[in-house]
């Protein structure tokens, strides 16, 4: 019992000291910023204010997770993110009024990524998600004559990697510690551990 004991505090420790290296880290950076250009202290303003919005107000967003400036995320209330999460400027995320986004810690999404989630979208820990990406789960039935509306779960796996400009379509899912190169479109599941480029994406190699 006390060696279990030992165990978690040790490991509260550890994530403690986690902690207080990743704020040292942002207060220096913050601050050396500042010293090469006193106008960044607007944009950082900026990002603090969208930041506080999503976290204390809208309330999905974790402790440590950094909110860029222009960024939206509609249905809040559907949308769950984690931890030390990073999204740059003018990310677009919205969940439609049944769908849902989870997105685990440690993820970071680059400039103008977007996702549309009505059929839900499920992101995993230290996912990285490179600039002008696009997540959908919206699909059409061609054959319908009202082209009707089909939602489909789109699943990205812990710490997979998609480069600038990847497109994933509805139904995909893209396995762990996967890489999509940049222009890719995924319209089909990628193996955890490959390497995958292309339009369709096919897998080149397995890690």
């Amino acid at each position: 019992m006390s060696q279990a004991v030992s165990k978690l505090n040790h490991s509260e420790q550890a994530e403690q000291a986690h902690e207080r290296i990743v704020h040292i880290r942002k207060t220096n950076y913050v601050a050396k910023m500042l010293k090469q250009n006193p106008f960044e202290l607007l944009r950082i303003l900026h990002v603090g204010l969208t930041t506080f919005h999503y976290r204390y107000i809208r309330r999905c967003v974790g402790a440590g997770t950094i909110v860029g400036r222009w960024v939206q995320i509609v249905n809040a209330n559907n949308v769950k993110i984690g931890q030390n999460c990073l999204f740059q400027d003018g990310v677009y995320m919205r969940a439609g009024n049944q769908g849902w986004i989870t997105i685990g810690d440690r993820a970071a999404f680059n400039s103008y990524t977007k996702l549309f989630a009505h059929g839900g979208i499920e992101v995993g820990e230290e996912v990285q998600i490179g600039p002008g990406s696009l997540i959908t789960t919206t699909d059409h039935d061609y054959y319908d004559e009202n082209l009707q509306t089909v939602f489909k779960k789109v699943t990205i796996g812990k710490r997979a990697w998609l480069g600038a400009n990847v497109t994933v379509l509805p139904g995909v899912t893209i396995g762990e510690y996967s890489v999509i190169g940049a222009g890719a479109v995924v319209n089909k599941d990628i193996p955890p551990r490959s390497i995958a480029v292309g339009v369709p994406a096919k897998v080149i190699k397995s890690l």
